[in-house]
This record gives C-alpha cells, structure tokens and sequence, in this order.
C-alpha cells in the first residue's frame, strides 16, 4: 500500500459551506437560488447536481465501473473549491471571484448507473424537492452516456434547469427544440467526426472506410457525424455503415463482422460500448481475418475506454494480436505541457492528502447490493494519477461554466432562473483545465475549433513467454484545427507504414502487345518488300519503253512515299511497354511526321501525272505525249512540304503529342483495373485539323481532274490507273475513318485500324500503278489506232495511201498496225512520257471522216452503177 501525500487539505471550504446550508434558520428558493439565513448572514447558494455512472446498473450488467468517473468526481469538488474561495490557479477568470460574486456553491453526487430509468428517477425527485426543506438543484452537471442525457435533458429542460454534460456527445442533443437548456464542455460527435476525417483522409490518406456502430443515440448520432464530415471535408472518400444493436449475441456479432469483411475495406471505425463489445467483436475480426493481419486498421471512438487498452492478455491470443496497431480518437480534455492542464493535474495531486481523500470517499454514492465503493486510501497515488482521464477534465471545466454565469447572472440580489442561467453560459469563455471553452451560442455545444483532440495507438508495453501487457502511446493531437504528430504510429504490422485502405488489385496495363505488333510489323515488313522491290525493278529496267514512257522518277517518288507511309505503322506500334517514357513521346512526335512525308511524296507525284492529263484534256494535240518533268513533281512536292512542314513544326513546337498512360477504367471501390496508354493527340487537334484539310482538298481536287480525263485514252492505260489509285485510296480513307469512330477508345483496335488503313492504301497504289507495267514489260504497243463504230454487216474494201480501208456497213475501221514487238529493250529520249492513244474530240473528226467516206462510197456505188448501165 502506497502511503498518501501529506499536504494541507484543499477542499478545506465544501463540507464548511455545506455546514452553514444544512444548519441554515431559514431558507427561502429566490427562482435558482437558496437564499440561506445563517449567523454569518445571508448567504445565496447554488446547488449543483452531478449525474454521472460510477456503477452498472442496468439489468443483467451490474458492475463497478473504471471510466475516471471516480476521479471527475473529485474534479467536480476542486471546482466548487475554487469557485467558492476565488483560486484562479487553472481559470484566470474566477480569481477573487468569491469577491465579486456573493454566491456560494455546493453539490450532491448521484450514480446514474448508465441506464435511463435510473438516471430519469433521480432526475424527477431532484426536481420535485420541496423548495426552502430540501435543496433543490439549479443545474444539472451529466449525464455519460447519449442515451442517458437525452431522456433527462428531456425532463430538465421542461422543469427550467440547464443540465451540462462532460462526455454526452450526440449530435441529436443539438435539437434546441428538444433539448433547450442542454450544454456540454465537450464538441458533438459532429464536431468530434470533423478530426476523425480530417486524420483518416489527409493524414493516413484513406479513402474507403467501413464504419461498425452501435445503433443507439450515440452510435446513430456518431456515425451521421462521420457521413456529413465525409462530405464536407473529404468528397472523395467511400462509407459504408455496418450497424449493430447495443444487446449483443455471438450470432449477432458474427454477422456485423461478416458483413465489414464483405466491404473488402481495410480501414474500420468501430464505436462500440464497453468491454463486452471490443472483446467480442475483436475476437471475430481476428478469426474472420480483418483483424491481427497486419493489414487492417482499426479506430475507435472515445466510448471505448483506455483501461481495455491497459489490459494484459495471452500471447498471440485473437485479442493480443488483434489489438496491436488500434487507435483511439477522442476530444482530449488536455495536452501535456497546456499550461491549464497541468496546473490542473498538480491540483488534483494536491488533494492526495488524508482530509480531502476522507471527504471524496464520503460523497461517493452507494455501492449496489454486494459491492464495494473504490478505496481511494488503498492506492491514492494510482487514483490520482489517473486525473488525465478525458472526462475529469470535462467535469472541472462543466461546474466553472456553471459558476461563471451563475455570478455573471446576479445582479445586486437579483438572481435568475434556469433560462437566464443558460444564456449566461453559452456566452461564456474561459481558458480551463481542458483548454480554451467557447460553445455554440444556440446549441450550447463546445465548439470543435476551441477543443483539443487526440490519437491514442496501442502498442507492446510488456511481455513475458505466456502473456502480454499492453499499453497506448500518444501519437497524435489536433490542437488548432490540424493534426500535429507527436510520435509515429506504429501499425498492426509492427511498421509505421500505413496499410493500403483496400486489397491489392492487378492493373491490366493492356499493352498493345506483341500479336498486334507482330501483325504490324508484318504489314510493315511487306510494304518495304514492296517497295524496295519494285524500286529495283524501276532501276533494273529503266531503258525498257513501258518504264521508259511512266517515267523513273515518278515510280521512284511513289516507293519512296510508301516507304515513308509504311514507317508510321512501326512508330504506332511503339508503347511503354517496350519503350521508356521518353521514347515513347519521340515515336508519338515523329509518327505524324513519317505519314505526312510519305503522302506528299505519293499524291505529289500522282498530282503531277493527273495535271498533265487534265492539260491535255483541254488542249488536246493528237501527237502530244504526256511527259512530267522533275519540275512537275517538284512543284506540288515542295508546296505541300513547305506546308506541311510549317504545321508539323508548329504542332512539334507548340504542342507536342506525348505519350499518356491514364486510367480506362475502376472498380467499385475506385480503384483502377484497367488502363490504356496512347499518344495523346488532344491539344493537337487545330494542326491535325490543318493538315487534313489541305491533303483532302488535293486528293479531291486531283480526283476531279483525273475524272474530267477519263475518256482520255493513254498507252497503257496509266490515267485509268492512277484514277483508281487515287479513288481506291479515297475509299479506304473513309472507311478506315469510320471504323476508328466505332472503336473508340480501343487501342488495339485503333492500331489495327491504323496499321491496315496505311497497308491498304501503299499496296493498293503500288499495285494499282506497278503490276500493270510488269505485266507489259516484254510487249510494247506502239502506234495501235482501232476505231470502231457499229453498222451493217456489208464489207467494202478501198485503197487509201499506203493502208486499207474497210468499211463494213456502218463500220469503219482505219489501221496503221505495227505488229508486236516482242523483247525489244530499244528505246530512246522520244520514248519518254505517255502517249495519248485517243481523245474524246476525235471522235468528233472521226465523225466526219465517217460521213465523207460514206458520200465517197455512195459515189462509188452510183459510178459503178452508171458504168454498168452503159455496158448494157
């Protein structure tokens, strides 16, 4: 046994004011106060009634309790003590105040058990006292428990007494229609949730958060408070709530946990009641496996008392390892090194002495049948040490505000009544033992900003071969409305790294992938093939006339547009997944420029070739030849390349694609499962814009004009085919276009798209302009004129220069045949270019020879006729 301090007593005024009330010759009930007529004279008291649980009285629960209830007590007496004799030792504001103020205070201690019904039948004889006999409180000091404040609130309110809890902290006792005259040193579960979310969000950074309650007031009013701080301060951030009733069961118990592990939630806010309820849910986390693992996180409200995180349990028992790494959050009634709270707690040590413990043990309300009252002289010093419990403070700070405007009521004997009372505390403001007090001027709520709260974090404190001693440390404290760190938090997982707030997820990264890139890279490799191919054959057989009439370098700049052209299917095909950020970005800038490179010098060559023909279309020369010169090619080519390379310079320099790996798409929980990486394009737009506009304009435009050209009949047929080259390319295009529309953001679908759009347009035009003159290569036609027209059947030959003319009723034909030439690699300068085989406007001239040749043989057939007349 541990020997008590020997100081001067310090509650040495209580039990004398309480002397001079009880032995009082008259006492007369001046609306809130007992006027008490003494030898000393009159003395105006108020009578103070504290209701708070010092046992368990509900059915089936009876119990002592050890929730500081015990030392608050005490702290409730030191307030009197100070009131009465002016102390501003803790509150500036109540120095020599017994000076300024003629009331004097006293108090009675009721037990309300925790449960309504008895704190309610306390409640209705207090108030129904017989005013002067009996003493009639003017306030209430209580209750614990929500559930017990809101049902004698109820009843206080009515009867006109302003009743202030330490610890009651549901947002429903803000209802000031409810609850008029209720006020409480400590912040609402509103005001309480605000720091929960503040800390869990931005400090621990979770966003999905499982919330197990007590479906009670306080359970009920708590977890509203969470949802609306959620809102307000974190948006961002996913509740779901787990509700439970306050009588539990095993099967209960298994199913709230069940349905917690359904959220796949690793953060868990638990408000519970008492040690029944953390032992039986903490068992079945653990067993369920949200609970020991080393991945989850569980906090608790402040209905959670710290003596269950003191206790001593087997090693590597479901609760010892359940419980490491649990925090506690609660509205701290102080901080260590506030200079109120600690002048607090040296005050409450001071009353570790034999007088002041024999007084506290006297007004301890009595024990139920078969239980003892705490021995406080059995260990004082352990008694007093646990002053720093959250409520004795509260309690300290409750009965000042009700001293300060007690005395801020009175005016020269002119007292008040209970509502005067309350207004009078909710203007109240004073720096206490549990830091600076302000409340609500319309709920009488404290407010959130003007209290203090903390993190609590269990952690090892001892441990032997069988068991373990646990222990909390302070890691955490919100003092001015952000949370400060005091130590680091030490996790369930024995680290300081907090756990991810959800499981583990596989990020499909959906690469493009090495079969697609393979497919492209095949299309790719082909068209070099292609290409290269065909470049040769140009340089193997430039002096054969089919060659030597298309002109080299017109082949040369189709090949060597397709090879360019064929390059953007490889630098598509270039992702994160085979390249680093930065080659990723290079091979997004320089696609546009390959493409771009290799259309121009496609359509510039084939621009040039259509515009000859179209030349010829308007000013036809029967022996003409179409022949492009380096000029022709070179003057679309240089046009559209100055162009071009002034957008794409601009586009590279202004703003260059790169290469973005962004989210596709979350699970229900928001986090990502799927994800995409492409060339983003999006501020591109205006310069891609630019470029299309000014290709589909001369691919159009050279579309026109190889139309108006068509009747136009050129050896080989080269405009026929460059025509169908031109509109096969249209063709793809807008197919390929549409398709991209379809797919969407589907990659790979896109880089198909892309891969076969630049496959089918080079092979279409290399095709389309090359197989023809292989083909030819071996068989030169020159000088082949075949003019047909339909007539009759009839046959007439004529001589006609050096050839034959035949006519066959309305059929001409006129032949200046060359036979076949065949294996002639002969050829010279005049073989060069295209020659024009028929025009349109010969037919016009052919018309005309037709209709002479026919007057021509009707005047032979009338010759003959008259020369066979004569004969006869």
């Amino acid at each position: 046994m541990r020997t008590s301090r020997t100081t001067a007593q310090v509650l040495s005024t209580f039990q004398a004011y309480e002397d001079l009330r009880v032995n009082a010759i008259n006492v007369t009930r001046i609306q809130s106060i007992d006027v008490a007529e003494t030898e000393e004279g009159d003395i105006p008291f108020c009578h103070l009634a504290m209701l708070m649980p010092f046992f368990d009285l509900r059915p089936n629960r009876t119990g002592i309790l050890e929730n500081g209830v015990f030392q608050g007590m005490a702290a409730v007496l030191l307030a009197l003590e100070h009131l009465n004799t002016g102390n501003g030792t803790i509150v500036k504001e109540i120095e020599n105040l017994n000076d300024r103020c003629p009331i004097r205070f006293t108090a009675e201690i009721f037990d309300s058990g925790l449960s309504q019904i008895v704190a309610v039948d306390h409640v209705i004889r207090l108030v129904s006292r017989e005013p002067g006999t009996e003493r009639l409180p003017a306030a209430f000091i209580g209750a614990a428990r929500s559930a017990v404040s809101i049902p004698t609130s109820t009843i206080t309110s009515l009867k006109g007494y302003p009743q202030i809890s330490p610890i009651s902290t549901s947002s429903n006792l803000d209802d000031t229609n409810s609850y008029p005259l209720f006020g409480r040193t400590i912040p609402s579960d509103a005001g309480t949730a605000v720091p929960a979310i503040l800390y869990l969000r931005f400090e621990l950074g979770v966003k999905n958060l499982a919330v197990m309650y007590v479906n009670d007031v306080y359970g009920d009013s708590y977890a509203q408070g969470l949802q609306l701080a959620a809102e307000k301060y974190a948006p961002d951030m996913k509740i779901q709530f787990i509700d439970f009733p306050f009588d539990i069961s095993p099967e209960i118990v298994a199913a709230t946990v069940a349905k917690v592990k359904e959220t796949n939630f690793r953060y868990i806010f638990g408000i519970l009641f008492s040690t029944a309820h953390y032992e039986a849910f903490m068992t079945e986390a653990y067993e369920s496996g949200i609970a020991g693992t080393g991945e989850h996180f569980w906090m608790f409200s402040d209905s959670v008392s710290t003596s269950i995180f003191t206790q001593t349990f087997e090693k590597n028992s479901p609760l010892h390892l359940a419980s490491l790494g649990c925090t506690r959050i609660s509205a701290r009634a102080g901080i260590r090194g506030n200079e109120g709270y600690e002048l607090f707690l040296r005050s409450m040590e001071d009353m570790n002495n034999a007088a002041d413990i024999s007084l506290i043990q006297s007004l301890h309300p009595a024990p139920p049948k078969g239980f003892q009252p705490v021995q406080i002289a059995a260990d004082p010093d352990n008694f007093f040490a646990q002053s720093n419990i959250t409520v004795v403070p509260f309690l300290y700070d409750a009965t000042i505000a009700l001293g300060l405007a007690a005395c801020a009521a009175t005016q020269d004997k002119s007292y008040f009544d209970g509502f005067h009372l309350f207004q009078q505390f909710l203007s109240s403001s004073f720096h206490g033992a549990s830091g600076n007090n302000t409340y609500d001027p319309v709920t009488g709520t404290r407010l959130t900003e003007s209290a203090q709260f903390s993190i609590l974090n269990i952690i090892e404190e001892e441990s032997t071969a069988t068991s373990v001693r646990l222990g909390y440390v302070l890691t955490d404290v919100f003092p001015n409305g952000k949370w400060e760190q005091v130590v680091p938090m030490t996790f369930n997982d024995g680290t300081t790294d907090p756990p991810p707030d959800l499981p583990p997820v596989n990020l499909e990264m959906n690469y493009l992938g090495w079969p697609l890139r393979g497919i492209g890279i095949f299309m790719s490799f082909a068209l070099v093939i292609l290409c290269i191919g065909f470049a040769v054959w140009t340089r193997k057989n430039e002096s054969m006339i089919v060659v030597k009439a298309s002109q080299p370098i017109f082949l040369y700049t189709i090949c060597a547009g397709c090879f360019f052209m064929e390059a953007t299917i490889i630098s598509s095909s270039i992702d994160d997944e085979i390249g680093s950020q930065a080659v990723s970005n290079a091979f997004c800038v320089i696609s546009p420029w390959f493409f771009c490179i290799g259309w121009i010098l496609v359509f510039s060559a084939l621009f040039a070739k259509v515009r000859g023909l179209n030349k010829f279309f308007h000013h036809p020369d029967p022996s003409s030849k179409i022949i492009i010169s380096n000029k022709d090619i070179l003057t679309p080519l240089v046009g559209l390349t100055a162009i071009s390379i002034v957008i794409l310079a601009l586009w590279t320099a202004i703003s260059p694609p790169d290469f973005e790996r962004k989210i596709s798409e979350y699970n229900i929980y928001g986090q990502p499962i799927q994800s995409s990486g492409a060339c983003k394009y999006d501020d591109s737009l205006p310069f891609a814009i630019c470029l299309g506009i000014v290709y589909s304009l001369v691919l159009l435009f050279a579309i026109y004009q190889s139309y108006q050209a068509r009747k136009v009949t050129t050896e080989y047929g080269e405009g026929e085919y460059i025509f169908l080259a031109m509109l096969s390319s249209l063709g793809i295009a807008v197919f390929g276009f549409l398709l991209w529309l379809i797919v969407d953001d589907n990659l790979g679908a896109r880089f198909v798209i892309i891969a076969c759009l630049v496959f089918l347009v080079n092979t279409a035009v290399l095709l389309i302009i090359f197989v023809p003159k292989v083909r030819f290569k071996g068989h030169h036609v020159r000088d082949v004129a075949k003019r047909t027209f339909a007539g009759s059947e009839q046959k007439v030959r004529l001589d006609h220069g050096n050839g034959v003319v035949s006519i066959t009723g309305l059929e001409l034909s006129l032949k200046n045949e060359e036979s076949y030439v065949e294996g002639s690699d002969d050829s010279t300068e005049e073989d060069e270019g295209i020659r024009v085989l028929r025009h349109p406007k010969e037919i016009d001239l052919l018309q005309n020879e037709l209709e002479s040749l026919k007057k021509e043989y009707s005047e032979l057939r009338q010759d003959r006729a008259r020369s066979a007349d004569r004969k006869t």
